[in-house]
């Protein structure tokens, strides 16, 4: 069973109605790591709702919480704003209402790329919105029971001046700067370092709770059932468990369950960190692979399995397994634990309303290819419409499923793509490459000058015809690939051959063949 169907079993057994709680601050560019945490929740409310559960989704962008530092990608001039809520920080391009939106906006509509329906809580409104009043009573009210249960469950001992709750400077602005000195509901009366003295209101935005209180109290007054959350909250005295004492002690509810994740690490430089510079944001990510690739990352690793994420070949390989787990879920293909590799492919589509049918398959690879020989869209459009891919017709839908795979391809090669994989289709054999074939290569193109003259032409075909002609001359297939990359693209190694020569007719190809062996001629060699 898959995992996010078993959590949805354990889901069924504590209720009927949920609500599953993801979020982050938007301290930076939000990266595919923490994409991993709502696409998780996602699944699960999506694996909840085929059980008849009625599952909602939230995601919560603590935008109240204060900028920490001032990280590298910032300009120094920031180092005014740090302590003060990331709502209330202005914009780093000027184009949004705050630092906050800056970052949330294009990882908000990231989500809709990707299919996930979610109802998006910014947390400097919830507390505007007097969202948090009565749980911010509670806790001051409680705050001597709090400090035992966080020395008890931590290990550590909390300095004499703590209080429960962080003002917010009326004067500066800020939260980091402040001491609370005294309490008489609503107000928390305060000192600032700045010099200003007052009182912040508890009923709204005149303050806020710290993370390991403010995590119960958001379980409570939302009502959250289940939680995804990194394996750092989830440590042994982490917050989970100070969270979980404090929601039973003081709210008197239970916690939600715990969907504890790995980390996604960005390959040769560990964890992704935005603030150390170390990650590949959710939108970057969605620049150079379909939506339902990102997905099916996340779908088909348990949530305790790290994922090793390298922007270079490791992409290939990832949409290489899509695309596999999509020809086995149609029957295409078989393999191991094949009931679990299609319900990744079942949850990994964008649109879970629509019945799926199987896609036009063009491999990503196939488009990596011609992305750098056909000079505009529509010479592949055209390419892709004479091979065994699509019978000849393209809907509106394949074309434009063409469209956005072939500009991932295109983006990803001008950025990330190893130089190994990229190409330069010659128009004539270049001369330097033709001076490399030896007897064995060019024996291989007269071999396969008549071996391809009338064989149907496609790309598996043509694969096929590779191996058993050259193995049936007592040529060794190497050779004969080389020897085509060489005399079309001046290099030892390509594309998948196959499909590389289906992209051009067959009339090319076997001029390509014969003008190679004139030069070779012209050499006095053969």
């Amino acid at each position: 069973m898959h995992w996010a169907d078993v959590i949805a079993e354990d889901m069924a057994k504590r209720g009927e109605k949920h609500i599953i709680a993801t979020g982050i601050t938007p301290s930076g560019p939000i990266h595919i790591g923490n994409m991993r945490e709502i696409l998780t929740g996602d699944l699960v409310a999506r694996a909840a709702r085929e059980r008849g559960l009625d599952a909602t989704l939230i995601y919560i962008g603590d935008t109240f919480d204060p900028l920490r530092r001032v990280y590298p990608f910032l300009p120094p001039e920031y180092s005014q704003y740090v302590g003060m809520p990331l709502s209330e920080i202005p914009c780093p391009c000027s184009s949004h209402s705050s630092y906050a939106e800056h970052f949330l906006e294009p990882f908000l509509k990231s989500l809709q790329t990707l299919g996930i329906d979610a109802e998006v809580l910014l947390s400097h409104e919830m507390y505007r919105k007097k969202m948090y009043s009565e749980a911010a009573r509670r806790v001051i009210e409680n705050r001597e029971r709090i400090r035992e249960i966080l020395t008890e469950v931590s290990g550590r001992e909390l300095p004499p001046d703590w209080f429960p709750y962080i003002p917010r400077c009326s004067a500066c602005g800020r939260l980091n700067t402040t001491t609370a000195t005294g309490y008489s509901h609503p107000f928390v009366s305060y000192r600032c370092k700045c010099g200003h003295e007052g009182k912040a209101d508890i009923r709204t935005d005149g303050g806020k709770l710290p993370w390991r209180v403010d995590w119960p109290s958001r379980w409570w007054f939302l009502n959250v059932t289940v939680e995804p959350f990194g394996k750092d909250h989830a440590a042994a005295g982490g917050s989970y468990d100070t969270a979980s004492r404090i929601v039973r002690e003081v709210f008197g509810r239970e916690p939600p369950y715990p969907v504890v994740y790995e980390w996604i690490q960005l390959k040769g430089k560990g964890a992704m960190s935005s603030s150390k510079g170390i990650a590949i944001s959710a939108v970057e990510m969605l620049k150079m692979t379909p939506p339902e690739v990102l997905r099916y990352l996340v779908a088909r690793t348990k949530p305790f399995r790290h994922i090793d994420f390298d922007p270079g070949m490791g992409i290939l390989n990832l949409v290489d397994d899509y695309e596999r787990a999509e020809r086995i879920y149609f029957g295409l293909e078989s393999g191991e634990e094949l009931e679990d590799i299609k319900r990744a492919y079942e949850l990994s589509l964008v649109d879970p309303s629509r019945r799926p049918e199987r896609p036009l398959a063009v491999p990503y690879r196939h488009l990596v290819t011609l992305v750098q020989i056909k000079p505009s869209f529509e010479e592949i459009l055209k390419t892709v419409k004479r091979t065994e891919l699509s019978g000849g017709n393209l809907t509106e839908e394949d074309t434009e499923r063409i469209r956005q795979r072939a500009e991932a391809a295109r983006y990803w090669l001008d950025r990330y793509a190893p130089e190994s994989l990229k190409i330069t289709l010659y128009e004539e054999p270049p001369e330097r490459a033709v001076k490399e074939l030896d007897e064995e290569a060019v024996e291989a193109l007269e071999v396969m000058r008549e071996a391809l003259l009338r064989i149907p032409w496609d790309a598996e075909e043509i694969h096929n015809t590779v191996y058993e002609a050259s193995r049936a001359h007592g040529i060794d297939p190497r050779k004969t690939f080389q020897a085509f990359y060489l005399i079309f693209l001046g290099s030892r190694r390509g594309p998948r051959l196959g499909y590389f020569l289906s992209t051009m007719r067959r009339a090319e190809v076997l001029r390509r063949i014969e003008r190679a062996l004139e030069m070779v001629r012209s050499h006095g060699k053969g």
